[in-house]
């Protein structure tokens, strides 16, 4: 449970568009971002971060990465 509540989508228009590539990809929005639009600054750095970290491009295959989060999300009691 976060000690956050997350803001809903579109409370911070600076960020509002990144919500809706996620949603227009189909994709799941994680309460984290939803917490994080508090500091539109750390958001986008932080999705940055996590491009750089899934590059389909690494030496360690997409498949094998998209795995890893999803156990290590598991193990921390998120259903992912």
């Amino acid at each position: 449970m976060p000690r956050l509540e997350p803001l809903a989508i579109g409370a911070v228009p600076e960020v509002a568009g990144v919500f809706e590539k996620i949603k227009a990809t189909g994709h799941y929005v994680p309460n984290s971002l939803l917490i994080l639009q508090r500091k539109p600054a750390i958001m986008t750095a932080l999705r940055a971060l996590s491009a750089a970290v899934m590059d389909p491009h690494g030496e360690v295959s997409l498949g094998l990465k998209r795995l890893l989060a999803y156990v290590v999300a598991r193990v921390h009691g998120c259903h992912y």
